[in-house]
């Protein structure tokens, strides 16, 4: 755990020793390898699960299309989970590991605890939550101001950034499942930017040439 604990203070370096202590504790760690579910949705959550290493992709679904919401990076936690803490539905959200990741599940009881006894705590949780609340704004402003071509474009731009390399090795599903299109509708958006030179479209992976920021 001496690797674990090292990781945690680097990704949480104000908590409170205690509370450092007892996360590793009741913890439980699991290293989950790349393309699979945290958390799925219509499961129940008996766990809050923070990201000590890797990088996790939250996206929900509705009436058979899944699209993406926002990502997870290292030192945050699922809030979404969070909203489970004190009530227990199947959630409506999913989680899924976009390269190996390690995540440590904290037992929902010692949360409700930690978010009582420790203001660290509290605070990681009030801010992840505005984190997530600004997220999902920008998911939204997405769907509603910006058309399906500009909304590509920023996509594969976040993407590239994601993984620091203009080289995008997913397939044209993919990317139609994370944005809530059709496979056919990225094909034909793909060869038209191709065409404007903003990417080269190769047989297994999709290359960058320009980064855009909305």
């Amino acid at each position: 755990m001496i690797k674990e604990k090292i990781e945690l203070s680097q990704c949480f370096p104000f908590i409170e020793t205690e509370l450092k202590d007892e996360i590793l504790s009741f913890g439980e760690l699991k290293e989950i390898p790349k393309g699979e579910y945290v958390v799925r949705q219509g499961s129940y959550l008996n766990f809050l699960p923070i990201i000590l290493d890797g990088l996790i992709k939250m996206c929900a679904e509705e009436e058979e299309v899944e699209f993406l919401l926002y990502y997870i990076h290292p030192g945050q936690c699922c809030i979404l989970s969070f909203n489970h803490l004190f009530a227990q539905e199947a959630v409506r959200f999913s989680a899924m590991t976009e390269k190996e990741t390690k995540v440590l599940c904290l037992p929902m009881q010692k949360v409700k605890e930690w978010f009582l006894k420790y203001p660290s705590f509290t605070q990681i949780i009030l801010k992840d939550f505005q984190r997530n609340y600004e997220d999902l704004l920008h998911t939204t402003k997405q769907f509603v101001c910006y058309k399906i071509e500009d909304r590509l474009v920023n996509y594969l731009t976040e993407k590239a950034k994601l993984q620091n390399c203009n080289m995008i090795q997913m397939s044209h599903q993919q990317i139609a499942s994370d944005l809530g299109t059709s496979r056919e509708v990225v094909s034909r958006l793909t060869k038209k930017l191709q065409a404007t030179n903003l990417l080269i479209q190769h047989k297994r992976h999709i290359e960058l040439t320009q980064l855009v920021t909305a």
